[in-house]
Parts: C-alpha cells; sequence; structure tokens
C-alpha cells in the first residue's frame, strides 16, 4: 500500500475507533495507530487553551510524567517549535523549520532537555477553533540524530491532524452519551452547532459551526468560558434555555455535557395524536385520565407518551411541560 493510502487508512481507523475505543485511552490509541505511519519513540497529545494556559487533558506515549513536569515549569517558555505551531494551527513543523538543526542543538532547551531525553528530532502540530480558543497539540519525538522527520511524513501529520481533532470530539460526545457508564448509548442527534463543556461552562471541543454563530450571538465573545447565561444553564438543572431568541439544549453526561442549539427544525415533531396526550398529561392528568378524556384505550396513551418521551428527549412531566410551553411560546 503505498504511503497516500496508508495515510487514508490511517484516518478511517481514527474515525471508526471513536465509539469502539475506551475513552481514557483514546488518544494514546490513536497515537499508537500514527506511530505505524510515522514511526516515532514518544510523543504527547494535549488538549487545552493556549493563552491564559489552560490544560484539558494530556496522552502521552512513551513520555515520562517527570519529564512533562520539567518541560512545563522550565521549558515550556523556550520551546521556538512549539511557540511556532501554535502560532500557525493546522501547519506542522520541525525544528528545521524554524531553525537552523545547528542553531537548535546550541540551545539551551536542547543540551539541557532535548538531548539528554533522547529527543533529537521533533514533529508538531495544533489544531485551534478561532473562536473558542480550545486546541489540540500532537508533538512527535526521535531519538535517533540521524532519523529526520521527511517531507511526506511532515505533510501526513498535517493532513491527518483535522481527522484526530475531530474523532477526540466524536469520543467525547460518546463519553458524555454513555454518561461514564460503559453503557452502548450512542450520542444524540445534534444539529450543526455543538460543544462538549465541563460543569464550569468551559468548552472542550466544538464544531465550527458553534463558534461562529456564539459570536453572532454575543459580540466579541471569545471561549473557552462560556458567557454567563450559559454557565447558568449547566450548573443548574434544566435541559434548555432561550438568549438572545436563540434556543440552546444541554444533553448532560457525567463529568461533560454537550450544549447545542435548538432550533424549531430541528426539534422531534410530534404527532397530533401525540400532542393531544402530551398536552393533557403536561395539564397534570395522569395517563389513564388523558386516556378518557381523549376517548382512547390506556395503553394507547401509554405508548403515545413513551413516543413522546423518547422524541423529546425528557424524563419527567416537569420537563415534558416546560418543553410544551417553550414550543408554544
Amino acid at each position: 500500500m503505498n504511503f497516500s493510502r496508508r495515510i487514508n487508512q490511517v484516518a478511517l481507523d481514527i474515525h471508526e475507533a471513536a465509539p469502539l475505543r475506551p475513552f481514557a485511552t483514546f488518544r494514546e490509541g490513536c497515537l499508537h495507530r500514527l506511530r505505524e505511519l510515522i514511526p516515532f519513540d514518544s510523543a504527547i497529545w494535549g488538549s487545552g487553551v493556549q493563552e491564559p494556559m489552560l490544560i484539558f487533558g494530556i496522552a502521552a506515549v512513551d513520555f515520562s510524567a517527570e519529564r512533562l513536569v520539567e518541560y512545563g515549569v522550565r521549558w515550556q517558555a523556550h520551546d521556538l517549535l512549539r511557540a511556532a505551531v501554535a502560532q500557525r494551527p493546522g501547519e506542522a513543523l520541525r525544528n528545521e523549520d524554524i531553525q537552523t538543526l545547528g542553531e537548535h542543538y546550541q540551545s539551551e532547551i536542547y543540551q539541557a532537555f532535548c538531548g539528554p531525553g533522547g529527543m533529537e528530532h521533533a514533529l508538531g502540530v495544533t489544531a485551534i477553533d478561532p473562536v473558542t480558543q480550545v486546541g489540540e497539540l500532537v508533538y512527535l519525538f526521535r531519538a535517533d540524530r540521524r532519523a529526520v522527520f521527511r517531507d511526506d511524513e511532515r505533510d501526513a501529520l498535517e493532513l491527518l491532524m483535522p481527522h484526530l481533532a475531530a474523532a477526540w470530539r466524536h469520543r467525547l460526545l460518546w463519553h458524555v452519551a454513555r454518561g461514564g457508564d460503559g453503557s452502548g448509548r450512542a450520542p444524540p442527534p445534534l444539529p450543526d452547532g455543538h460543544a462538549v463543556v465541563d460543569g464550569l461552562g468551559q468548552v472542550h471541543a466544538s464544531d465550527p459551526a458553534f463558534g461562529l454563530r456564539m459570536r453572532t450571538l454575543f459580540d466579541g465573545w471569545i471561549g473557552p468560558l462560556l458567557p454567563p447565561p450559559l454557565r447558568a444553564l449547566v450548573a443548574g438543572t434544566g435541559d434548555r434555555t432561550q438568549v438572545k431568541g436563540q434556543r440552546f439544549r444541554l444533553h448532560r453526561g457525567g463529568d461533560r455535557h454537550v450544549l447545542s442549539f435548538a432550533d424549531l427544525a430541528t426539534e422531534p415533531p410530534l404527532s397530533p395524536a401525540e400532542l393531544r396526550v402530551a398536552t393533557a398529561f403536561a395539564r397534570g392528568l395522569t395517563a389513564a385520565e388523558a386516556a378518557a378524556e381523549l376517548r382512547i384505550s390506556r395503553a394507547t396513551a401509554r405508548n403515545q407518551l413513551a413516543a413522546v418521551y423518547a422524541k423529546l428527549d425528557v424524563h419527567s412531566k416537569v420537563e415534558l411541560a416546560r418543553r410544551l410551553e417553550d414550543a408554544g411560546g
């Protein structure tokens, strides 16, 4: 298989792994799959925000926790390659792409950290959302000074980085949908414009439409922290709110949740019969009383209510009443 076809196969494998690979080791697994295409001796994958520095998580392959701590405390501010890939999202870069290798070998970070740590060559790339400011950074390292990263390997990592970021977002969605319990539930159907957020209202990942639509609603908004009305939704117990004429829906998980735009066109439609039962039930009638009022059997009323709950993704009479009130307003 030629190199181009192998790149396509790695991209496919990464996406197919999203619902299957364990959440806790998903990024490490993707790095191991990447290693089959671009051999490396160690690697890291970090998720977070550049300015101000906010780290959501770091995955590492053959890169010790002690080295990570030393890098963060002592050397991160001196890393010219990291600064370059952060300033040029989507462009994969090597040390020799920003300075000569001779200059790199004379640098303090190389002599005190990279060289002794078996990082003779580095290849890095970022994917950063320009509105939420949330990004992913992947660094690959080789210990053999003779084993430079080739141009086609650099280009391959550049091509694969959007797939890595998208697959991680999908894995986060599956994590929320499963509620951390390992069940086989799939993520809820989502329109364009959704984000994975934590309990503090910080965006951890989003599709491209989310940031663009948020910017139109909240002038000058820059993430990752959601605007106050949406943070209030996350901190509360409800699953819906309306801000500046825009409806939002919150699908609650365990440690993370999915916030999405809830346009009327994306709401699951109720049939006229289902709407009649739902309205009677939301008024306070029991299923039996609703059946009597509508002159249908109790079994039919129960079945229609079950369909209403599934379509609207509600779990109580209070939620149902709120949803019907929102739809009417």
